[in-house]
């Protein structure tokens, strides 16, 4: 079994690097890609595990692009430039208008007395990367809202008193830095963009136009029929195919390492793309 599609506590994993190629090499996994959200950081010190326990490693990285209505992120995989370089200084960029993003909202609450500060929000983030669902967590616990969909309606939805607007790269910018670094560009769990299926259709030569490699069709996320119709659409549009676990740790036994698409196991024929020329 393979996993193109992971996280460690670098990012938002539960596992630090080297805990989790211990894991991947007791369950089996004979190959495996790190790919933390907005950072490099992890990656040196899995491939020097990896080497150690004799697991094909593969290089990669986790970032979101402008996109709407869903969630549009991209997977770098295969990367031969890291940690430094263009990627890197581009990823420490996002990380930074990220962190200027949280600052700002922490200083509108406390603009109204609601007494919070950024370490507070960080602990109850637990390692996850801080983002709008950790300020609804904190102002539900409060007593500001009754739930989730409540507390964005009342406080974090554009318009409303907390909204500070993200501002993600844009997809073209993303993906050429990817590829100056080595790697291939590939959509990630792309149901998450929540759009319709004419509208895949549509935007997928598009994706093709601007550099994207290939679509991650057996994301764990995906049904059955619903990885094999973006399959389908990969090879329509001659993108490769991938999948990945996404996993982050026990809190999502859903994910385990190894299996994509309808707890499907990932097989090695998804390397084939990385494979040296």
């Amino acid at each position: 079994m393979i996993d193109l599609h992971t996280h460690s506590n670098v990012s938002d994993g539960e596992l630090s690097p080297t805990a989790l190629l211990e894991l991947a090499k007791n369950s089996g996994i004979t190959a495996l890609a790190l790919t933390d959200h907005d950072t490099l950081a992890g990656l040196e010190e899995a491939e020097k595990i990896a080497k150690l326990l004799e697991i094909r490693f593969i290089p990669g990285v986790e970032s979101e692009v402008e996109f709407e209505p869903g969630d549009f992120h991209i997977l770098g995989l295969g990367i031969k430039q890291y940690p430094d370089g263009p990627l890197g200084d581009f990823l420490e960029e996002i990380r930074r208008r990220r962190n200027s993003r949280n600052s700002r909202m922490v200083h509108l609450m406390n603009a109204d007395g609601l007494n919070v500060t950024l370490n507070e929000l960080n602990s109850l983030a637990g390692g996850e990367v801080l983002g709008r669902m950790h300020f609804a967590s904190w102002l539900i616990a409060k007593g500001m809202a009754k739930n989730v969909p409540d507390c964005f309606e009342k406080w974090l939805k554009p318009g409303c008193p907390y909204n500070v607007p993200k501002i993600s790269p844009r997809l073209e910018e993303f993906v050429e830095v990817i590829r100056k670094a080595g790697g291939k560009a590939i959509i990630a769990h792309p149901l998450s963009l929540w759009i319709s299926w004419s509208r895949f259709e549509k935007y997928a030569p598009l994706w093709k136009e601007i550099g994207i490699d290939g679509i991650e069709a057996l994301h764990s996320g995906a049904s059955r029929s619903g990885a094999a119709k973006l399959a389908e659409l990969a090879k329509k549009n001659d993108m490769l195919i991938t999948g990945g676990s996404d996993f982050h740790g026990s809190g999502r036994p859903d994910r385990r390492l190894g299996y994509g698409a309808a707890g499907i196991s990932l097989n090695e024929e998804l390397l084939l793309p990385f494979d040296e020329a």
